[in-house]
């Protein structure tokens, strides 16, 4: 697999886990509380939402630091072969 094609997978996942995420987090001010059975505490608690949002929002910190990084090498490298073919005349 190729970095490209990885990185268009890790985007494709991070799209599909936003999405799933936000339906996840409904709003409940539409539900029937008849017999109490929605804890009072339940909107406080970021529970698994909570921690899926926080580990997309790493990955997307990482991915965006491993793409700044990969760009930078990218242009230190055009940046050295053109010091080499220039020195080489």
């Amino acid at each position: 697999m190729k970095a490209k094609d990885i990185k268009k997978f890790v985007l494709c996942l991070l799209a599909a886990v936003i999405l799933t995420g936000g339906t996840a987090c409904g709003n409940d001010n539409n539900a029937d509380n008849k017999e109490g059975t929605v804890a009072e505490d339940s909107m406080k608690d970021d529970g698994v939402a909570g921690d899926a949002g926080e580990a997309l929002k790493d990955g997307a910190e990482n991915l965006g630091d491993d793409i700044e990084d990969g760009v930078e090498r990218a242009g230190d490298s055009i940046k050295d072969n053109a010091e080499n073919a220039t020195e080489n005349r």
